[in-house]
């Protein structure tokens, strides 16, 4: 008799000890989903990564530094984000240059919403965005047609997939709706990037 009880003890304890761990799983997996996460880059550092989920969350760079938002709700899984920067060294004729260039990656369409990416303002603006034609760049194919056929050339247009929403409260960053990120990790810059330009007069 004893022998029986002592094996429905055991049982017992097994199945007390499944049920906690299910519920520490759950509730880690349920914090897991409702906390966003923010990531900031160490200082000088031109690229930041994190994994970020349906919670949404935040890539900053050090200091004064751009950096891309995630709403909540944007991403339905899991997706590990990079934020990256270099220099803009590509000619844009009569254009100058707000803030650096940026490579968010890998490819995302953004549906049906948009991220956020907050570029800092480094110089006085000579006019109104709308005046100067404040907006966002990226390098690609243009295809037209000449008395000898279609003809290709790469050059820097306007992306139509990233709108100038406006400028932070405190005046220090411009806002841009992203929809659709443009590089993956093998992207070749200046392919893939995101860069501010105004017109110069």
């Amino acid at each position: 008799m004893k022998q029986g009880e002592d094996e429905m003890s055991v049982k017992w304890m097994m199945r007390v000890g499944i049920a906690i761990g299910l519920a520490a799983c759950l509730s880690a997996c349920q914090k897991k989903q409702v906390e966003p996460v923010k990531v900031v880059a160490p200082e000088g550092k031109d690229e930041v990564r994190a994994v970020i989920g349906p919670a949404g969350g935040e890539l900053h760079f050090a200091g004064k530094g751009a950096w891309l938002e995630i709403p909540k709700g944007l991403l339905q899984e899991e997706v590990s984000l990079t934020l990256a920067r270099v220099p803009p060294s590509f000619d844009l004729a009569a254009k100058d240059f707000v803030g650096k260039a940026y490579r968010i990656a890998p490819k995302i369409t953004f549906a049906p919403g948009a991220a956020r990416l907050y570029v800092p303002v480094d110089r006085d603006l000579p006019g109104l965005p709308s005046d100067i034609h404040l907006q966002m760049y990226h390098y690609d194919k243009l295809h037209s047609e000449g008395p000898d056929g279609p003809s290709f050339v790469h050059n820097w247009q306007p992306q139509p997939l990233a709108k100038f929403e406006g400028f932070s409260p405190d005046q220090k960053y411009l806002i841009f709706w992203i929809y659709e990120t443009i590089a993956d990790r093998s992207t070749k810059a200046p392919f893939g990037l995101f860069q501010v330009g105004y017109d110069k007069d």
